[in-house]
């Protein structure tokens, strides 16, 4: 998977907010935004608003190792959630 939708939602009033991630073929992280409605002309003075947040490529396993680090406290958890996710991964342990 090199692309996933964080959000993506119309509220009652017509507005439209969404967030992606994805990573490019160069290696680098981009969250790419769209927003639009009357909020977002009374805040930004136009109806919609695009945005892109890039992280260099040099700088994503930076990103994934503090994203780990701030999200889990176990192995366990983090196992867990790899499977709920359907994320392979290899397991071993010695006693």
């Amino acid at each position: 998977m090199k692309k996933i939708t964080i959000y993506d939602y119309k509220t009652k009033e017509n507005e439209i907010h969404s967030l992606v991630a994805e990573i490019k073929d160069n290696g680098d992280l981009v969250l790419s935004g769209y927003d639009c409605g009357q909020s977002v002309k009374d805040f930004f003075g136009d109806f919609d608003h695009e945005y892109w947040l890039t992280v260099k490529a040099g700088n994503v396993p930076s990103v994934l190792l503090y994203l780990i680090k701030d999200r889990f406290k176990t192995d366990t958890e983090f196992r867990e959630w790899l499977d709920e996710k359907n994320i392979k991964f290899e397991f071993y342990s010695y006693t």
